[in-house]
């Protein structure tokens, strides 16, 4: 009997000893590692931005600074980290997080400069979601006008700015190493303004040749305030200008389908934060020696929308303006700085005018 009750004891401490490893398995890869202590999980992020027109995950060549944000399921701001500089070139890179395990609401924001924008001070146990929001810097003006043109105006190359964000992400106590990707949408775009001189009679002399002060450039959107979920908030309409202009040529087929040939030119860029279908954000050109516009339909979005219809025409139009981050419009004028409204290039495609009006 005696022999029989020590061979159900020993069974029993098999058992339970069975049990406790499979309890500690199931929180640690093994309980036998002893080189990394008690049992320890870390928590990583990756970063991914191929939400751009090649497809390609381009963050490594792209960003040079990302910040993490951290709320709980509550919209409590519990933690912040930033990486920045040559470890983000690297294709391997990701974050680590020192948090505890539960479900939280991460939010990225990439490439955040204070030259470009203002973000808040957070302060951990305190600060809610909803008071992580960006705005774009702008200068105060003096200038008279009419509305709110011309007064808030934003006068330089903005830093390239992403988002990313999950609304419920787990991190759990399993296992060794748990990996969350977040994917970036680019906030940030260059517009340049090409407009080219035709001579329509080049048995004449050109009536008015090009100078750098002959058209005066603006961009208009209120487009500058984005809350933590990449929507808008109600903002100011900033005035964007050329962070650069200047004289130089270009070589285009528009007039001579067989050859390129080249165009005396002037050229503006301009910096603007996120475009989106729903907003109306209106290219203004304006002809300063003729004191008129040059175009009389402003819209932005419909002139990028003719290249949509070109060559992406089955690509969503705001995934398409989500994905490219650089537009180049060429217009032509002729020998008077009349603008020739058959043709006008975008991104290098010709596109011949029919019902749309410039």
């Amino acid at each position: 009997m005696k022999r029989l009750l020590t061979t159900i004891q020993e069974k029993a401490d098999k058992i339970l000893t069975l049990a406790v490893l499979a309890g500690a398995m199931a929180s640690c890869d093994s309980v036998l590692d002893f080189n990394e202590g008690d049992c320890s999980i870390e928590y990583r992020v990756k970063f991914k931005y191929d939400y751009n027109m090649e497809k390609a995950d381009a963050f490594a060549k792209q960003v040079k600074t990302v910040t993490l944000y951290a709320f709980d399921e509550a919209g409590n701001f519990v933690y912040q980290k930033t990486d920045e500089g040559e470890i983000l070139a690297d294709e391997n890179y990701s974050m680590t997080v020192d948090i505890e395990p539960g479900d939280y609401h991460l939010v990225t924001w990439a490439g955040l400069d204070d030259q470009s924008f203002a973000v808040p001070v957070l302060i951990p146990g305190v600060s809610k979601l909803p008071q992580l929001t960006v705005k774009t810097l702008r200068n105060g003006s003096i200038t008279r006008a009419e509305g709110e043109k011309e007064q808030y105006v934003v006068e330089k190359e903005l830093s390239p700015l992403w988002h990313g964000d999950i609304r419920k992400q787990a991190f759990t106590r399993s296992g060794r190493q748990q990996v969350t990707t977040i994917d970036l949408v680019k906030n940030t775009n260059n517009i340049r303004i090409v407009i080219a001189q035709v001579n329509r009679t080049p048995d004449k002399p050109v009536t008015r040749a090009l100078q750098e002060n002959n058209f005066r450039y603006r961009i208009y959107d209120d487009n500058g305030f984005m809350n933590y979920d990449n929507s808008l908030l109600k903002d100011n309409l900033l005035t964007y200008k050329p962070f650069v202009t200047y004289r130089s040529t270009v070589s285009t087929r528009a007039f001579t389908p067989d050859k390129d040939s080249e165009y005396q030119a002037l050229i503006a860029e301009i910096s603007v934060a996120r475009l989106l279908e729903s907003q109306t954000p209106e290219l203004y050109i304006n002809n300063e020696v003729l004191k008129q516009p040059l175009l009389s339909n402003g819209s932005l979005i419909s002139y990028l929308n003719l290249l949509r219809l070109e060559r992406y025409k089955d690509m969503p139009l705001q995934e398409y303006l989500d994905r490219e981050d650089t537009y180049s419009l060429m217009l032509f004028v002729d020998e008077n700085q009349t603008l020739i409204k058959s043709v006008i290039e975008i991104n290098d495609w010709i596109i011949r005018i029919n019902d749309f009006e410039l």
